[in-house]
């Protein structure tokens, strides 16, 4: 096993602080985001200025497509018949440019128009900007959290300072993704994606999207009582429970469960429980944050060479699916997915009502902080690593300042064209030209380039295929 080096004095309590933030955050913004709702009388809709009306008195004209309150919504007038939205458009090798979309439709060129003004209005006032703020705030936090986390469980206890973490090496296991992993990202998340946007754009199978729904819960219940379990150790100043009885053994996987795994479990539990009944925006955070923790502490990189290969790959990737989709299969992929998958697959951060009383969205995908987040936090573990470690976390910091500044971009790019953006098409220079600029500065790119982080969770498994060979 590797030579790893001592725990950072200060890491346990830059650990819990964040952890402090984060939580601070997520009830903050709850907070808030109470005072964006209030009810809507049934049978009314709130036009924007704040007045209401009848729903039946509604003006397709004037207002735009009917909304989800109104018994004719996704459909619009044609003449004495009403025909369903996604019935019509260009056919016969017509442009979409050249076809004329009838009033109610939500493609009208004199609504589209209208709506657009409007956003533009309102494009710089603090109603508009909130979410974006809520975006940053919890994807910085849940980046930094995951990377200390990280080099909590990569280095090794002092040994006389931390006595008390009595957990062995081999029971607190990291993988390191390999040049071929790196390779075969791009490939893996496209045939998981075009498999969900099939399934949720042609098959509509409720059962078959149920199904996923609570595959994805259950595991993120699962990654919220692990999360929750090894806070308390890092509370504890211990990488693991190990210093905690053990209870039980869970056959076949020889999973050790404490009472502290208990406690942690009857406390997720209830949540997945929650989400599933209600599909809740706060409890979905929640979930979705403890899940890109989980990830962050456990998946790495094995080189700085195998991240700028991942990244680059998942670079095109997401510029393909999210701005070349739909030219290909008539449809924006990533978007259909993002917005059709109720599951804790991304974050969720409260706009504004809409005329109906539904809370209204914008999103960030877990892949835009777990993805430069993995590969962030290898730069982490060189800082503990390399001989002049003196300056406490120089890589991990400048880096968490460009990725900071990258999504910062998307968001004004966002804002400005009002269009979805593949968040990795500015992520991903901007971390690779940050971190090499460090190394650049310091001297340091052999060394950066020489630095491999061991794949623990491979060689455990190697070490017991041996031991039980030999008996």
């Amino acid at each position: 096993m590797e030579k790893r080096p001592v725990r950072p004095r200060d890491l346990r309590t830059t650990i819990l602080s964040w952890y402090g933030v984060l939580c601070l955050s997520v009830v903050a913004f709850f907070l808030f985001s109470i005072t964006l709702s209030h009810p809507v009388p049934d049978g009314m809709f709130e036009k924007s200025d704040g007045s209401l009306i009848p729903i039946g008195d509604f003006n397709p004209v004037e207002l735009g497509p009917f909304p989800k309150c109104h018994p004719r919504f996704g459909e619009h007038s044609s003449g004495d018949t009403w025909v369903k939205n996604d019935e019509i458009g260009p056919k016969n090798g017509e442009l979409e440019a050249d076809f004329v979309y009838p009033v109610g439709h939500p493609k009208n060129v004199a609504w589209m128009k209208k709506r657009e003004e409007k956003i533009q209005q309102n494009k710089l006032n603090f109603n508009s900007l909130h979410p974006s703020l809520h975006l940053l705030l919890l994807a910085v936090s849940v980046v930094y959290l995951g990377c200390y986390h990280s080099v909590w469980l990569y280095s090794k206890p002092h040994p006389q300072l931390d006595k008390e973490d009595v957990e062995k090496d081999e029971d607190v296991n990291q993988s390191a993704i390999q040049d071929g992993d790196a390779y075969m990202f791009p490939v893996m998340g496209s045939a998981v994606l075009f498999g969900l946007f099939v399934v949720y754009k042609y098959l509509d199978s409720d059962w078959i999207k149920f199904l996923f729904s609570a595959y994805v819960v259950i595991m993120c219940v699962n990654g919220l009582g692990i999360n929750l379990g090894q806070f308390i150790a890092v509370y504890l100043n211990s990488r693991g429970l190990g210093k905690f009885k053990t209870i039980v053994t869970i056959p076949y996987f020889d999973v050790p469960v404490t009472w502290v795994d208990v406690v942690a479990y009857v406390l997720s539990i209830p949540l997945g429980l929650f989400y599933i009944q209600t599909k809740n925006w706060v409890a979905n955070n929640v979930m979705g944050l403890s899940f890109c923790v989980l990830g962050l502490k456990h998946i790495g990189i094995s080189s700085y060479k195998t991240g700028v290969i991942m990244l680059c790959g998942l670079f095109f990737y997401d510029v393909f699916w999210v701005f070349g989709s739909k030219s290909v299969f008539g449809s924006n992929v990533m978007v259909t997915v993002a917005t059709g998958v109720e599951a804790p697959i991304k974050l969720m951060f409260p706009r504004e009502q809409d005329g109906c009383g539904n809370m209204m969205f914008s999103m960030l995908g877990l892949g835009d902080m777990v993805v430069p987040g993995i590969f962030i936090s290898l730069l982490a573990k060189w800082d503990i690593s390399r001989p002049d470690a003196n300056d406490s976390f120089m890589y991990l910091h400048v880096t968490m300042i460009v990725y900071t500044l990258s999504l910062v971009t998307t968001v004004l790019i966002m804002i400005v064209f009002n269009h979805a953006q593949p968040a990795l098409l500015y992520i991903v220079p901007y971390i690779i030209v940050g971190s090499f600029s460090v190394a650049v500065f310091k001297r340091q790119v052999s060394a950066l380039l020489g630095f491999i982080v061991e794949d623990t969770m491979i060689s455990v498994e190697a070490e017991a295929e041996e031991d039980k060979k030999s008996k």
